[in-house]
Order: C-alpha cells, then structure tokens, then sequence
C-alpha cells in the first residue's frame, strides 16, 4: 500500500491505572476527507486530515532516514489487537534516501 506518510512516533511508560508498562507505535498518514450524511451526525469537508495507523514498535528504525512528508510503500500485517483483527504496519518497501557525500 502507497500512502503519503507525515511521520512515525513510538510511545513507552507505565499506565497510570493498571501500573503496567506499555510500549505503541503509530504512523500519520495523509487520508482524504470522507463525507458522512446519518440522521444523528453528519460530515461535510474537502481536502485531507490526518489519519494514524498503528506501526509495530520495532519497525520504527526503517522510518528515520526518510525526509517527511514523503510517499511510502508499506508492508501490512492482521494482527489481534485488543480483540479484533486489525492491521498492522511492519515496515516499508521504499528504498532509503542515500546520503550524499561531500569531497571536502
């Protein structure tokens, strides 16, 4: 999946109610409006907003040679996430940018 990518983070601590540790990652996508007509709640909008995907932790590293925001190509797993199947981003197909090298 191609998608215009804004950034990835990576978040750790302990949650303040259970007291157990935690560790999530997400990553913030560029994705279009969507318009939504109901009898209780409606949306109307053009252009874009921000939409977050949940990243696996680990795979946070392949993301920060990237200068954002960039167009990436994603590698998606199913994952079992608080109880549902949902998907997951494992990484990214895209080639990292050389750096280039000075002679001086």
């Amino acid at each position: 999946m191609k998608i215009q990518v804004l950034g990835v983070k990576r978040m750790s601590g302990t949650a303040k109610e259970s007291g157990n540790p935690f560790e999530m990652a997400a990553l913030l996508a560029i994705v279009p409006i969507e318009q939504v007509s109901g009898s209780k709640f409606n949306v109307v909008g053009y252009g874009y907003e921000v939409g977050e995907m949940l990243l696996e932790p680990e795979s946070i590293k392949q993301f920060e040679a990237f200068k954002y925001p960039c167009a990436l190509e994603l590698t998606m797993e199913l994952v079992n996430y608080r109880g549902k199947i949902s998907q997951i981003v494992t990484g990214t197909t895209t080639p990292q940018p050389v750096k280039s090298v000075s002679n001086g």
